[in-house]
């Protein structure tokens, strides 16, 4: 074997170790492997692209960053690499870079300072998919931020409105009617709304009068969501199948009556008291039990 293939040969094998390091929770050996492995080999960019993943994981997003553009520069056909420059440039206000690095990736926006605002289409996203993982529905507003459009269980910390950056490795595919949905992983809440979570209960047991509520809280600016039953689909993090939860702990003491538990979401109580009253005009029923969860 000759020298070269031989010191090709060696590097490989660290970074297999670095692998290995990386995929058993070691991550100080992993990045000590693959910083080596930077300075044995600065042209190639698998290892910056490893640490760049792993600071992103680890929501380190300078590093990140850095390590993910290197990455880049190096190999320009990398598009994990891009990736995650898009997310991490997000991350730290970067949309000069943010832009180059999605519109690289077929997206079409235009150069400049600003934060993107667009509008990509309604996605499904795993709220702390590590601890406490919930799936709620969020508009997507560029590639790697997303608005929430569901009212999140108050033990999750998150709120209606609150936008979160997104994960695009490991997205998982759920299938809805005729429809294949990527699920994706929050990454980080990056700015909290300003709604208060609250929770009522509907004296009605006709699914069009929750039909009607939320319509009244559409056009009124206030979130809605139905929150009886199985409250939120819950994915658990090494578990294949959807396992449904349902959170006792949520409510207060459940009313004779049947009914819907329903949460809205707005700043101020007044505002929801507001639509709830409107709904019974509308409805002729009645409503009880409303509790603010999360202020």
């Amino acid at each position: 074997m000759g020298k070269q293939k031989k010191y090709e040969s060696e590097l490989e094998s660290l970074f297999l170790q670095a692998v290995q390091y990386d995929r058993a929770g070691d991550v100080y050996n992993a990045v000590k492997l693959h910083k080596r492995l930077t300075r044995l080999a600065p042209d190639w960019s698998e290892p910056f692209a490893c640490l760049s993943r792993i600071y992103k994981n680890r929501q380190e997003w300078r590093p990140a960053y850095y390590y993910a553009k290197k990455a880049a520069e190096i190999n320009p056909f990398n598009e994990t690499a891009w990736q995650n420059l898009g997310i991490a440039a997000t991350a730290i206000g970067n949309w000069t870079t943010a832009r180059q690095a999605w519109n690289h990736l077929g997206y079409h926006f235009e150069p400049g300072e600003q934060a993107i605002q667009s509008d990509l289409g309604v996605v499904p996203v795993c709220l702390n998919p590590a601890t406490l993982p919930e799936i709620v529905w969020a508009r997507r507003i560029d590639p790697a931020r997303a608005v929430v459009l569901s009212v999140p269980q108050p033990r999750s910390g998150r709120r209606f409105g609150d936008v979160v950056l997104l994960d695009h490795e490991n997205c998982r595919v759920r299938v809805l009617g005729n429809k294949r949905l990527e699920i994706f992983d929050e990454l980080e809440l990056l700015s909290p709304s300003r709604n208060s979570t609250f929770c009522a209960f509907l004296l009605s047991e006709e699914p069009q009068d929750l039909d009607v509520l939320e319509r009244l809280c559409r056009d009124a600016g206030i979130g809605f969501d139905n929150w009886s039953g199985a409250n939120r689909l819950l994915l658990p993090r090494h578990t294949r199948g959807v396992q449904e939860i349902f959170d006792r702990q949520l409510h207060p003491e459940r009313p004779r009556h049947r009914g819907f538990w329903v949460a809205l979401a707005a700043r101020e109580e007044s505002a929801v008291r507001q639509v709830l009253e409107a709904w019974q005009v509308v409805s002729l029923k009645k409503y009880c039990r409303l509790v603010c969860m999360l202020r």
